[in-house]
């Protein structure tokens, strides 16, 4: 009986086991790379940061993962996504007159131009100072210059950050000052990173090592920015040739955050380093880049790409598809559940790729749903088995005890009869 129950709770604590492993997050606290324990893949190591994530920006593929998924704050990386909306929704020669909006922020402990209400600038000189100083009165000025208020900013920044596919993020403000409502994931960030060099004047300007900004209507004096993205500054320790834009952060809430991206023999690959202690976050950048490059190749299918292990084959991945509508479909490839690309292409192309027939195997098309009902189907099939077994277990208890109680009855007869002779 003893064993019976114990069977019973061994199986119960590997479901409980077999659930937490198929429904955690893919990535909260970890201290290990998911990417490190998948079988076939590059392994990395260790990085100094809470979090990292590096990914191919023509595919979207995943090369690198560490807490992807985990909640950080975002720091002046958010200066990404404000520059991204400034250049959508405004021209650069536009004039930007300083108010006590942008001007609230130049005070000490706030990284600032030293802009005064009155000055006016370009909205391209503002970027410079925006991404090369990472000013935050700067950041206030172009938000009100977009939107009329920060309040209505921070309402276009959650918008286009949701339609850039960006999950479980939301902003507040368009410097990145803290705040306990304005937080992001490394994965939302390398969308927007993604999105931000598609743009050639935020490449233009993310990349310049120097920037000089001439006297103003109210500043006599000229005003000369270093960027602080040290991978691109020839002549520093961290210099790194193939970097071609990038934006650092840094408060007490948030630690170091870091966006970066990297080109190299026609492939550009997006990087995002959080919750870092230090300078080490040019160095880790640096060896995931120089990772990427290395250990990885893109593949070119039918209306997208995908990004493996060097010497892997489409054949070593499964996909998800879905109704593109007239004819076409979305599919996005994984490798052990990892994305590693996306496209779309017509249903032929897709039959064609994965060499099935047109008469049939059309329950091929999603692997991954199939095996996922698969595990469903399994873990139904022992919830079932723990069920029989407890409903086992209480009818040879009830036995037991009917058994005892008769015993214990006979018993009681036969000490009776003794007696009474």
């Amino acid at each position: 009986m003893l064993s019976m129950l114990t069977a019973v709770s061994v199986l119960f604590v590997c479901l409980s086991g077999a659930v937490c492993a198929e429904e955690a997050p893919s990535g909260d606290k970890s201290d290990v790379a998911l990417t490190d324990l998948i079988d076939g893949w590059p392994q990395m190591g260790p990085i100094s940061e809470g979090t990292g994530l590096l990914i191919d920006a023509d595919s979207g593929g995943v090369l690198f993962s560490l807490n992807r998924d985990a909640i950080r704050y975002p720091a002046s990386t958010t200066k990404v996504l404000t520059a991204l909306l400034v250049l959508e929704n405004t021209s650069l020669k536009d004039v930007v007159t300083m108010t006590e909006t942008g001007t609230q922020m130049a005070v000490s402990g706030s990284s600032n131009a030293g802009t005064v209400v009155g000055e006016q600038f370009t909205v391209e000189q503002c970027l410079y100072m925006l991404l090369l100083k990472s000013a935050n009165d700067i950041a206030n000025q172009l938000a009100e210059q977009v939107s009329g208020s920060l309040e209505k900013f921070a309402e276009l920044m959650n918008r286009r950050a949701e339609e850039l596919g960006c999950r479980n993020s939301h902003f507040t403000n368009p410097s990145g000052m803290p705040d306990s409502e304005h937080y992001t994931t490394a994965e939302d960030m390398a969308l927007i990173m993604r999105e931000a060099i598609k743009n050639e004047t935020f490449l233009k300007i993310a990349q310049t090592e120097t920037a000089t900004i001439p006297p103003t209507n109210k500043t006599a004096e000229k005003r000369t920015y270093t960027n602080h993205n040290a991978l691109l500054i020839k002549g520093s320790e961290y210099y790194y040739e193939p970097c071609i834009a990038g934006k650092t952060g840094y408060t007490d809430a948030a630690w170091r955050t870091y966006l970066a991206a990297a080109e190299k023999n026609g492939r550009t690959l997006v990087l995002v380093l959080m919750k870092g202690p230090d300078k080490s976050d040019f160095v880790d950048a640096a060896k995931l880049f120089e990772y990427g490059f290395n250990e990885f190749e893109k593949l070119e299918v039918p209306g997208g790409f995908v990004t493996l292990p060097a010497g892997k084959t489409l054949e070593d991945t499964t996909d998800e598809t879905e109704d593109a509508g007239d004819g076409r479909l979305t599919v996005r490839f994984y490798y052990n559940q990892l994305p590693v690309g996306s496209a779309e292409m017509t249903e032929a192309q897709y039959k064609e790729l994965r060499h099935f027939s047109s008469s049939g195997n059309d329950e091929k098309k999603d692997a991954n749903g199939a095996a996922r009902g698969v595990r469903t189907l399994i873990f139904a099939l022992l919830i079932a088995a723990a069920f029989i077994l407890i409903g086992v277990a209480v009818r040879v208890m009830r036995d037991e005890k009917r058994i005892e109680r008769r015993e214990r009855r006979r018993e009681e007869k036969r000490v009776r009869s003794r007696e009474e002779k």
